[in-house]
């Protein structure tokens, strides 16, 4: 397993694990509805992040995870 979407990502919760799962060495791609302070720093951070949620953006993951949020 090497790519890992995140739907929510640019919350709390999920970018913080964004980060860590960056740090680890996993590709990264998330989205969320609107972008935000915390969207920006996992993009910084490498991620790719979409705004706007659609079926294509999940394209090459290996795993979804989404916030409850």
């Amino acid at each position: 397993m090497d790519h890992i979407h995140l739907i929510g990502i640019g919350g709390t919760g999920l970018s913080a694990i964004a980060r860590v799962l960056l740090e680890s060495g996993y590709t990264v791609s998330g989205s969320d509805m609107q972008d935000s302070p915390l969207a920006q720093a996992v993009r910084d951070a490498g991620a790719q992040v979409f705004i706007g949620h659609a079926p294509e953006n999940i394209a090459g993951a290996d795993l979804v995870v989404r916030s409850s949020a």
